[in-house]
């Protein structure tokens, strides 16, 4: 994605990398530098230490291979950063514009880096300054503790919320002293989560006109909207005061609004500051002081921007999503509680007129609390409509956009197909993606070794079930092999180990017998711990299967994989640990797809099976997204031990350069990732040629070889067998 150009920083023509090659020969090319009369110094590259030389060329190609002009760009300004911050300084400011040049395109990434000197300055502050890096992990987390929506927090130019990410400086260095930075930073986040929690945004009803048409009624838009932020950061910082008083404390020691003496400015202010007032008080309020010739006071330090546009294209989105999943949650519970009723017998017509509706609900009650609630007012044969946590949960993201939902969006979607969205994806899909629909995940860059933030676009998405006889078909074609399977998983479940060298049991240790007697021989006390006894060991395990179902998959292989997870489900039953399975392909770092087939939390039953029916080969292999996202998965299950384990028939690769060594290398470091979260991953592959790159990305004994698609199914449950005890 590009943007245009700013005017102050004209950027040249786009070079190939052999116009580049020739434009730092000429930095270099001796001939050229022996033409320079006596009086003229050496310049450039050229004038740079050989160190300091090597050091550049080796960047100008790691750069060249994202983008020629960026080399270039780099190249032109290496020896100022050079002489300014030194070799640290240089590479972590070439990082910070590749990192613009990923996310924004190449004329914000050359913007970047001709801003050198701003940069330098902050380089020299470093010993006080705050990066968004280091403090973003705390905020995201204290961000998730506070009451209302989840936010992302990712660095941006200006600070704003779209209502579904904070965007916040890359570094702050506004104070001498490093904690009240970290504090600023905590402030800015807290006021922008306030917009969404408290209101800043909500309309009345879906058809209400949004926040971002207001300012066209002024003869200054501009003018009306920074009159309204500062009007509706004095409304949000009484609420934070009201809910939060620890934190209003920090954020009132840090800056404040100096309130005018002015009566109607005093009146207005005492309005805004009531427990009652919310974002139309504040539009009136900014309506009536807009003619005012009186001077505002100045906005404190946090407040940020207000980016009305991109607030109302995430808000219609999420509505879209939320209307949509809504409407099926609720045709889904009218459509199993009719079942029940009817237990196989004709409805009568009251029943039939009934099914058009979810029950009696009312989405727009409130507990004292403020959260949303839900009010059930019709019952079923004596019994309430019991209603899932996830239902309250979305009303409760719904209002934080809407003051009431439409009746309309209470009515359950019936069968048949759902209304397409405005991204193409049906109602279905857009209901069985998360509800902040795209995860963003970072992606290894062993060339520059160093992250690019949020480069990878993944959604997580519901395997389409087919319901067909392929599961008794798999089950009566290996009947043998199932009994054999499950008689060994028998074994396992709650086996008794014998422990030795104990201090009492049921029987002598002999070797601990032997080991002692020559102890008294040779005069050392004896051992008191020569007996064995028998300890039942119970298995607490969680095991996620994450399967490839890349076109490569095509054909035999899926046939077999399909048939393998069939199998070790079975015998999973039987030996009760935890276990999930997820299928991953792709196409970009743009389309990563992650399919649920069976979560931690759902049973083995006829709907898994047909999910496990429905994996289908679709497109290509890119592992570190998935590997990443399984991981957070895996690693909020309640066990001991975790265990990825990746069904596979070759190794990582994607049509846009994800292949070779980049993609071996990001794998590698999301699989040390994993391993450093207290997750033992390991690969099944079909792959021949696997033993030249599976022992570097899982290790020596990380892996196993398959040597033919047919023995497939036996051979997963065997290394499964085998790896969890």
């Amino acid at each position: 994605m590009s943007a245009a150009a700013p005017a102050a920083t004209p950027s040249p023509l786009p070079l190939s990398r052999r116009q580049l090659e020739q434009a730092l020969d000429e930095y270099l090319d001796p001939v050229l530098s022996s033409r320079r009369t006596a009086q003229e110094p050496a310049s450039g590259l050229a004038a740079l230490p050989r160190a300091q030389q090597d050091f550049a060329l080796h960047w100008v190609d790691v750069i060249a291979k994202s983008n020629a002009e960026m080399a270039y760009q780099f190249a032109s300004y290496v020896p100022k950063a050079l002489a300014t911050m030194g070799t640290e300084g240089t590479r972590i400011w070439l990082l910070r514009a590749m990192d613009v040049y990923d996310k924004a395109g190449l004329y914000p990434g050359s913007a970047a880096f001709a801003r050198l000197d701003e940069f330098a300055r902050e380089h020299r502050l470093d010993g006080i300054s705050v990066t968004l890096d280091e403090v973003r992990p705390v905020l995201e987390r204290f961000l998730r503790g506070l009451s209302g929506r989840s936010l992302a927090v990712e660095a941006g130019e200006r600070i704003y919320t779209d209502t579904e990410t904070i965007y916040l400086p890359a570094r702050i260095s506004r104070f001498a002293e490093r904690e009240q930075n970290y504090r600023l930073y905590k402030a800015m986040a807290v006021h922008l989560w306030a917009q969404s929690r408290f209101g800043t945004f909500r309309r009345a009803t879906p058809d209400a006109p949004h926040l971002s048409e207001w300012p066209a009624r002024f003869d200054s838009g501009e003018r009306a909207l920074e009159l309204f932020n500062l009007l509706e950061t004095i409304r949000l910082t009484a609420c934070i005061k009201r809910e939060l008083p620890g934190l209003f404390r920090e954020i009132n020691a840090l800056d404040q609004v100096a309130h005018p003496q002015d009566e109607m400015w005093m009146r207005a202010i005492d309005r805004l500051e009531d427990a009652h007032a919310d974002v139309t008080d504040t539009l009136e309020t900014a309506a009536a002081l807009y003619p005012l010739p009186t001077p505002w006071p100045k906005a404190p330090l946090y407040q940020g921007e207000l980016d009305l546009e991109a607030a109302r294209l995430v808000i219609e989105r999420r509505l879209a999503r939320g209307k949509n999943r809504l409407q099926r949650i609720l045709g889904e519970l009218r459509a199993n509680a009719d079942a029940d009723t009817a237990g196989g017998e004709e409805k009568d017509e009251g029943d039939a007129q009934s099914a058009d509706k979810p029950g009696a609900l009312d989405p727009n009650a409130q507990r004292d609390d403020g959260e949303a609630t839900i009010e059930i007012n019709e019952d079923i044969d004596g019994e309430a409509l019991a209603l899932p946590p996830e239902v309250g949960n979305l009303l409760n993201s719904l209002r934080q956009d809407l003051r009431q939902l439409p009746p309309d969006w209470l009515v359950a979607a019936g069968d048949g197909a759902y209304p397409a969205g405005d991204d193409g994806r049906n109602a279905q899909e857009e209901a069985d993606a998360p509800a902040e629909d795209a995860l963003r995940y970072d992606e290894w860059d062993f060339r520059r070794q160093s992250y690019r933030k949020k480069w990878c676009v993944l959604r997580e998405s519901a395997s389409h079930p087919v319901h067909d006889d392929f599961a008794a078909r798999t089950l009566a074609k290996h009947r043998h092999l199932v009994a054999e399977i499950r008689r060994h998983f028998e074994a396992l479940r709650d086996q008794d180990k014998l422990l030795k060298a104990q201090p009492g049991g049921d029987d002598i240790d002999l070797d601990a017998l032997v080991t002692a007697c020559a102890d008294a021989r040779t005069g050392v006390e004896m051992s008191e711990r020569l007996f064995t006894r028998m300890h039942k060991v119970e298995r607490d395990l969680a095991v996620l299967f994450m399967v490839d179902v890349s076109g490569s998959t095509k054909g035999w292989i899926n046939e077999a994989e399909r048939e393998s997870l069939l199998l070790l489900c079975e015998a999973l039953e039987v030996l009760g640990d935890q276990y999930a399975i997820y299928g991953f392909s792709g196409m970009t770092r743009n389309r990563c797809e992650i399919y649920r087939v069976k979560t931690f939390e759902q049973p083995y039953d006829g709907e898994t099976r047909a999910r496990i029916s429905g994996l289908r080969p679709q497109d290509y292999t890119r592992m570190g997204a998935a590997i990443r996202h399984l991981s957070k998965i895996l690693a909020r299950a309640q066990a001991r031990t975790r265990v990825l384990i990746t069904l596979s028939d070759g190794k990582p690769d994607d049509y846009d350069g994800y292949r070779g060594d980049y993609g071996i290398e990001d794998t590698r470091r999301a699989l040390l990732e994993a391993r450093h979260a207290g997750i033992h991953p390991f690969c099944i592959t079909i792959d021949t040629e696997a033993g030249c790159y599976l022992p570097h990305m899982y290790g020596p004994a990380g892996y196993a070889v398959v040597d033919a698609v047919g023995k497939l199914p036996l051979k997963v449950a065997d290394i499964y067998r085998k790896l969890t005890t």
